[in-house]
Parts: structure tokens; C-alpha cells; sequence
């Protein structure tokens, strides 16, 4: 998994440049590299961890941890909360028209127990982007951009 480069551990270095090396910013450091990546692999958990000086098992532990991070096949994940609420505001609309938008495309929908969104809800996200109040219409649009 080189890059044109050099190795992985340097372009997850770049990637992550602007990320202050501490503990707490290992959640958003996980989130850019699946964001680029579309996975989690061992080499880039090792990137993560040489790059914020976090220890391998702790990055390991945070990474499989959450289930938001396992993400088989490498495709784009977007998530649509699935939890009471949600589904009581439509959720399942939204998973629908988000699968019919996904089909044979680098995007895959997930299901979420909760996206703590509950106020807002139905609720999706897809990387950075969380959708509050969302419709059928723009989660269609934002599966459209995450395939890009």
C-alpha cells in the first residue's frame, strides 16, 4: 500500500498535518484516514499511531471499538440511524432511497443504533457530514458525492 511517494506512514503524516499530536484527536485522525483510505487496515493504524505518537494498541483499540470504523470491502460508508426515534421520523425511507443510490457503487449504506441525533431526527452521516431532519432527497445526493 504504498503511495507514489513514498510509504503510508508518510502520506498519513501529510494527511494528518494539521491534527494536534494528542490523545484526543484520535477520533478525528481515524475519521480522515477512513475518509481517504475507505478502511482501516493494520499498516494505517500503525501510520496513525507513529504519526500522533499514540501507542499501536490504543489506536487498534479505539479503531476496533467502533463499529463505525468496520468497514469490509473499502467502500464509502454512510450511516442512517435506524434507533427509535429515527425510525419513528422515517428512517427507513432514508435507508431505502440511500440503498437504491448505492447500488453497485463504491458507497455502502450502514446502519446505525444511534447517531445521537435524536432532536434532529431522522439523522444520517457520511464522513464529517451529519444530516439532521433528513430527506429521502438528500441523502440521495450526499450518497452521490461520498462515490465521487
Amino acid at each position: 500500500m504504498d503511495s507514489e511517494n513514498g510509504t503510508v506512514s508518510d502520506a498519513v503524516k501529510v494527511l494528518l498535518h494539521d491534527i494536534p499530536r494528542e490523545r484526543g484527536q484520535l477520533l478525528p485522525a481515524l475519521w480522515r484516514v477512513v475518509e481517504q483510505y475507505r478502511e482501516i487496515t493494520p499498516e494505517l493504524i500503525g501510520a496513525v499511531s507513529e504519526s500522533l505518537n499514540i501507542p499501536y494498541a490504543e489506536v487498534y483499540g479505539v479503531a476496533s471499538f467502533y463499529s463505525l470504523f468496520d468497514n469490509p470491502g473499502g467502500k464509502m460508508p454512510v450511516y442512517v440511524c435506524t434507533d427509535v426515534m429515527c425510525m419513528l421520523q422515517g428512517s427507513e425511507n432514508l435507508k431505502h432511497a440511500a440503498e437504491s443510490a448505492a447500488e453497485n457503487g463504491p458507497v455502502t449504506i450502514r446502519e446505525s443504533a444511534c447517531l445521537g441525533q435524536c432532536d434532529y431526527a431522522p439523522a444520517a452521516w457520511s464522513g464529517a457530514r451529519v444530516l439532521r431532519r433528513a430527506t429521502p432527497e438528500e441523502i440521495v445526493s450526499v450518497v452521490k458525492e461520498a462515490g465521487q
